[in-house]
């Protein structure tokens, strides 16, 4: 009975198999545009910073990676800009919560302030002095 009316809609199968799998190949590439454009120049010093920091790496072990998305905002006016994050990072013991202040100075942006979450417990990163 069941293949009978899958004989007779035929097409519709095949329309909606094809349908299916547009709309998963679509939701693919839009959650890969999206990572990319959130992890902009200033999430990647933000990411180089955290991957060196000693207490991140001594609260997380090693930095394995970061979470999809990544919340703030992010102003750039020339040669300069500020941004505003926050997002998850992985650890090789266990992950935690980034809140990162950068800045951007002569085309250059610049990890200014750092708290990394883990557990519940808040632990200030010593950002460098930026130029």
């Amino acid at each position: 009975m069941v293949l009978t009316a899958l004989r007779n809609h035929r097409q519709w199968v095949v329309l909606i198999v094809l349908a299916a799998v547009v709309l998963a190949v679509a939701a693919v590439i839009s959650l890969r545009l999206v990572e990319k454009v959130s992890k902009g120049p200033a999430f990647q010093a933000s990411a180089t910073f955290l991957r060196a920091n000693p207490i991140a790496r001594q609260q997380l072990g090693v930095v394995s990676g970061f979470g999809v998305g990544v919340a703030g905002d992010v102003t750039e006016e020339g040669a300069g800009g500020s941004a505003h994050l926050s997002f998850q990072v992985l650890g090789s013991w266990r992950n935690g919560r980034a809140s990162i202040t950068a800045v951007k100075r002569h085309d250059r942006w610049w990890v200014s302030q750092a708290t990394l979450n883990v557990d519940g417990q808040t632990f200030d990163l010593p950002a460098p002095v930026v130029p």
